[in-house]
């Protein structure tokens, strides 16, 4: 099984031209007019279809961010069923004039009220919310404040929580560089680690470099260090979980919208995710954690991010008649099949499978009916049961 996507097909990902050639691949922009300035939002797809609206992470934009992932052949066939808005925060648009030095870049509270802003502008009643790092967090701030008009929230490493220690002790360098219109080194290696985290910059140098050359040709430093320094500034979102104090109470601190939080297993910021999905209602909730994937979800695991968002969007009842995607079903078989000729190579028996659908066989469902299986000991099947569900897990909960 492939786990990461080819050292070329990475390259070039943020500058490459879409994967599909469809109306999704070509995007509509339209600058509009906040309480906190100018903010230009892009649309894919036709207006009169339900509503997804994206903000994007630091040191990215809604083109740079999204337009590949959703025009991607995992994503391609989902995107067309929905209007979508990308939301870029104020100077971080292709080719954006430098903001002027006395601007006084707006915190993360206002930029959730920029997000309300364009839902009026737009005439959007409600909407699924789908955002990045800082447009994760921007998001949901926007959600706590205006209930009604987000119904869920697709959260990749959401960080709920001010600043911490570490976080803090990791920028006492990098911040000094903070004033400066150009990138330095410390702060293109901070923002490298937050994208990646150590263990993928340790094993994927193609996605380094092409991620460091993204920030030093496609972006202005200048407006993204102020988007920085709003991010690092940042208050604790105040959020709690459901208990009975506030269950029958209109809570502004509990999220009441279905939320899907993602996350990779060498993320920097799982365990800020880890707290984010705690603090959510249990039962509207779910954590998802990629394996072998570390901070730049949409770049590594495209197909398994995919997924998930499909059947997310299932759960709220769309896209209903949509099956699992022939890429996923072709995985699945390959992993049993690569896993039956390692354990035929280790001459160990293969146990025989029941004639049932598909979803018990993949769940590891056995029999023992011959007098070859007599001999198998009899724990084997207790075994081989386990590692069946653990492989199920780790492709349905650690995908």
């Amino acid at each position: 099984m492939t786990d990461y996507t080819t050292t070329i097909e990475m390259q070039d990902r943020l500058l490459e031209r879409p994967l599909i050639e469809t109306s999704y691949a070509t995007a509509k922009s339209t600058p509009i007019s906040t309480r906190f300035g100018y903010v230009l939002v892009t649309q894919q797809g036709p207006p009169d279809r339900t509503v997804i609206v994206t903000y994007h992470d630091v040191g990215y934009n809604g083109a740079t961010q999204f337009h590949h992932f959703f025009t991607s052949p995992e994503m391609a066939a989902i995107a067309e069923h929905f209007t979508i808005y990308h939301i870029n925060a104020p100077g971080q648009e292709d080719r954006a004039n430098p903001l002027p030095a006395t601007t006084v870049y707006p915190t993360m509270e206002e930029l959730a009220e920029t997000v309300n802003d364009v839902f009026s502008h737009l005439e959007i009643k409600t909407a699924i919310g789908f955002g990045v790092g800082v447009g994760a967090n921007i998001l949901t701030r926007f959600a706590l404040k205006y209930s009604s008009k987000i119904y869920g929230l697709i959260l990749i490493n959401c960080v709920s929580r001010g600043i911490g220690w570490f976080e803090g002790f990791t920028l006492k360098w990098p911040t000094k560089d903070m004033p400066q219109q150009t990138w330095t080194d410390p702060l293109l290696t901070y923002l490298i680690w937050y994208h990646l985290g150590f263990e993928t910059q340790g094993t994927h140098q193609d996605l380094v470099q092409a991620l460091r050359r993204h920030l030093e040709e496609n972006v202005n430093a200048k407006n993204v260090i102020k988007l920085l320094n709003s991010f690092l500034k940042r208050t604790p979102i105040e959020m709690e979980r459901p208990n009975e104090s506030n269950k029958n109470a209109n809570s502004p601190k509990v999220l009441k919208c279905t939320v899907l939080n993602i996350t990779g297993f060498s993320s920097p910021h799982k365990d800020d995710v880890i707290d984010t999905n705690d603090r959510c209602d249990p039962k509207k909730s779910s954590y998802v954690e990629f394996a072998d994937c570390g901070g730049a979800i949409l770049e590594e695991q495209p197909a398994k991010t995919a997924e998930a968002i499909r059947l997310f969007l299932q759960g709220l009842g769309h896209i209903s008649y949509m099956s699992i995607p022939k890429f996923s079903v072709a995985n699945r078989l390959t992993e049993q099949i690569l896993e039956s000729k390692r354990r035929s190579s280790a001459g160990a028996h293969m146990a025989r499978r029941e004639s049932v659908p598909f979803d018990s066989v993949d769940s590891g469902l056995y029999r023992r009916d011959s007098r070859e299986d007599a001999n198998i000991p009899n724990d084997y099947y207790d075994d081989e049961l386990q590692l069946r569900v653990d492989s199920f897990d780790d492709r349905n909960i650690k995908l």
